[in-house]
């Protein structure tokens, strides 16, 4: 299975043959790395070349080469780690559960994106990678560049698609910076793949193998080899996957056989049962027929039962009539009887209640006389309290008016004394003005005098002008102070309008990451101001694309400076050639 020297720099044909005769060996086990199958024999012949001790498959999608790795680690008895680098999904979960099923500890998995996970791993450790991200992705070349520092002196990349060339596949354009840098070959079939020798000492068998790709008659033989034991082994794929078809179409039809046979006996079992029904039936219809008559003569003997019934039923009806009648004549007369009885006392009750009423209307005509004279008495009172307290109110009403003109007296006060203030105000910033040119005036007066008179007259001339420069910056102190904070203030909006317009800064992708924020008050309107004065220093990203706290580690001058990471990478950070995501 290996590819020897030839004195034409072809390589020999024997080693082909041998590789196409043992097709066993590399008969795929696993339909579903259908996209790797027109590559399976390849791969297999150069981890045999190789005798890889790790070998790593970044990402995990349907068709991994993981598990064809694993295949060949597995057939040839190799010493070796295959491990799988993709982030936690139903489809890696699937791939390492059948690799973890068949191949058991040589197959290994890191639940982490293969951007984040290379520091994971020894420097040089990896003999061969696979590279199984989608054509499409972004970060395909940042992963690359991360991998690469982690291979080992043999090392060798394997990229697929590079056939690809509908719009936003970028593999092959990674795979031609590649080529420039490193020494690599090609194979056609399917999508493509891209064989990348990384390492400063690949193995004897693959040097040589490379050294001779140059030649055509030589590439075009292994090339052609390898894609006629690539068909043949995506052809074997779809006959294993048609055997397992006609397998189960062949069990089915068993089951439906069976069916069909259980099926035929419960119909005969059903027919033998219903013979016996229709003799029970005809037992029923005799039944029916001897009932018939039986119920004949019962409707007979109930007719005459009726007639008898309907005669006592008449002469008891008779007799209530004559019972209900003398009971209406008992009832009529007891009835005038306690009509007599209740009018007696109704009328015995009545005098006593007129007797009562008359007396009580007495008494309380006496106690409504006391309690009229009481009323009358405290009205009397209450009308004197009352005009005491109209007295008092006018009292306190005028003085409240006396109140009002003294307000509107000191308010029209303070207006002339806040304008008042206002021209002090003016007044004083031109003397300071003047007390500035006249400080200027005496600076160049001193000038002259050193230039006339010498040193000792200029020193005093000199005490003069620091004491009267001194006295005006004392002044000023106050409206340095304002117009340091309004610089600040200016410096501050200017930062924030430039987070704002960057495509680095997400408003909604920050309050949506930070509900803390979402649910300030005082940020949730600008989380940019929260990002400028707190988020960046907190460890918190303004977007998927930049990360505040790798930026800062990355770079100690910019967390020495203190200055805000992503309003250093937008200034100055990108003109620098600085990284978003170190």
């Amino acid at each position: 299975m290996k590819l020897s020297k030839q004195s034409n720099n072809a390589p020999t044909a024997a080693p082909l043959q041998s590789l196409a005769q043992g097709s066993m060996f590399w008969r795929p086990e696993h339909i579903e790395q259908s996209a790797w199958l027109d590559h399976l024999p390849w791969i297999f012949w150069l981890m045999e070349a190789v005798h890889p001790q790790r070998c790593v498959t970044l990402g995990a999608r349907r068709g991994s080469p993981h598990l064809a790795l694993c295949q060949g680690v597995s057939r040839l008895g190799l010493d070796s780690e295959c491990l799988l680098v993709a982030e936690d999904n139903d489809t890696a979960a699937e791939i390492h559960a059948l690799a973890d099923r068949r191949y058991g500890p040589l197959a290994g998995r890191l639940n982490v994106s293969p951007r984040r996970s290379v520091k994971k791993l020894d420097v040089g450790g990896i003999d061969i990678l696979a590279l199984d991200l989608a054509p499409d992705d972004e970060d395909m070349e940042d992963v690359l560049e991360r991998w690469l520092s982690q291979m080992s002196d043999r090392g060798v990349v394997l990229i697929p698609g590079i056939n690809r060339r509908e719009p936003g596949c970028v593999t092959h354009e990674h795979f031609a910076a590649l080529q420039v840098i490193y020494r690599s070959i090609t194979f056609h079939q399917g999508d493509g793949l891209g064989v990348v020798m990384v390492g400063e000492r690949p193995p004897e068998l693959l040097e040589t193998l490379i050294s001779r790709w140059n030649a055509p008659t030589a590439a075009r033989t292994v090339r052609e080899v390898f894609a006629r034991l690539g068909r043949a082994c995506v052809d074997q794929a779809l006959a294993d996957a048609q055997t397992a078809r006609l397998h189960s179409v062949k069990e089915r039809l068993e089951t439906v056989e069976q069916e069909r046979a259980e099926r035929i006996a419960s119909l005969e079992q059903l027919q033998n049962q219903l013979k016996e029904r229709d003799k029970d039936l005809a037992g029923l219809e005799a039944d029916k027929l001897h009932l018939a008559e039986e119920n004949a003569d019962a409707q007979r003997l109930v007719q005459s039962l009726q007639t008898e019934l309907a005669q006592v039923r008449a002469q008891l009806t008779d007799t209530e009539a004559s019972l209900r009648e003398a009971e209406q004549r008992s009832q009529s007369l007891e009835a005038v009887v306690a009509e007599k009885e209740a009018n007696i006392q109704t009328r015995f009750r009545e005098l006593a209640t007129m007797t009562n009423i008359a007396e009580e209307a007495d008494q309380q005509k006496d106690y409504f006389k006391q309690r009229a004279e009481t009323y009358n008495q405290r009205n009397e009172e209450k009308k004197a309290e009352l005009k005491q307290f109209r007295k008092a109110f006018g009292v306190v009403q005028q003085q409240l008016n006396a109140r009002s003109e003294e307000v509107t007296t000191l308010k029209a006060g303070m207006e002339k004394l806040e304008r008042e203030l206002e021209k002090r105000d003016r007044s004083l910033a031109d003397r300071f003005d003047e007390l500035g040119s006249l400080t200027a005036a005496l600076e160049e007066k001193e000038r002259e005098l050193v230039n006339l008179r010498g040193d000792g007259a200029s020193h005093s001339l000199t005490k003069g002008a620091g004491l009267l420069s001194a006295k005006s910056h004392g002044l000023g102190i106050k409206s340095s102070n304002r117009k340091d904070q309004e610089r600040k203030r200016r410096k501050q909006q200017e930062a924030l309008a430039e987070l704002e317009a960057s495509e680095w800064f997400d408003s909604q992708w920050y309050l949506k990451q930070y509900p803390d924020i979402a649910s300030d008050s005082r940020y949730s309107a600008t989380p940019a101001l929260h990002y400028l004065k707190f988020g960046g220093f907190e460890g918190r990203d303004p977007s998927p694309h930049f990360d505040s706290a790798g930026y800062l580690e990355a770079y100690p001058d910019v967390a020495f400076t203190e200055i805000n990471p992503l309003l250093h990478f937008i200034r100055d950070g990108i003109g620098e050639g600085r990284s978003p995501r170190p």
